[in-house]
């Protein structure tokens, strides 16, 4: 099978969600996202202090797909059109077969199913259109949630495996 070529950002369809590419007008609903303190309790990352500042991020999220560095949906529910979440591949090898999955869902949403069926849409995507042979996630030790959707979808948790400089994440994999 052809491997991906990242010409064209790949917009996915679930029977709620239309997975998509983010615009600067998505900067607000990202930026709300990224600052939410209930989200960013089990998240080492800077937290965005400006719309702005959000903006200049999405900015540099296009320019890494174009430089197939990565690939970063934005999760927009049908129901209501608007953004709910995010969810992306990041840290491809050279040959395109590895890549790390990361995602984040407004807390209004959660025990909804949008994760779980985002996950299924990313994941088969990247394994049957990409082509993909091993996607690894890093969560948090505490995050039950992340953790059972990871199980969910067959990855494996990496037992012996520890993140350098994330010593409360664990590493989940799965393999093609």
């Amino acid at each position: 099978m052809e491997k991906f070529n990242f010409n064209l950002f790949p917009e996915l369809s679930t029977e709620r969600l239309i997975l998509r590419q983010p615009t600067p007008r998505d900067s607000k609903a990202i930026y709300l996202l990224r600052s939410n303190k209930k989200i960013n309790e089990l998240i080492s990352r800077k937290m965005p202090q400006s719309i702005s500042e959000t903006t200049k991020f999405i900015a540099e999220l296009n320019k890494r797909f174009k430089d197939k560095k990565n690939i970063f949906w934005v999760i927009v529910s049908k129901k209501h059109n608007q953004i709910i979440g995010t969810i992306g591949y990041q840290n491809f090898n050279n040959n395109f077969s590895y890549a790390e999955i990361g995602y984040e869902l407004d807390p209004d949403n959660h025990k909804k199913g949008y994760m779980n069926e985002s996950c299924k849409a990313v994941l088969n995507f990247g394994l049957y259109s990409m082509n993909l042979k091993t996607i690894e996630a890093f969560t948090h030790k505490d995050n039950e949630a992340s953790k059972a959707l990871l199980k969910k979808h067959q990855f494996v948790f990496q037992v012996e495996r520890r993140e350098d400089g994330f010593e409360n994440n664990r590493i989940f994999k799965l393999k093609k």
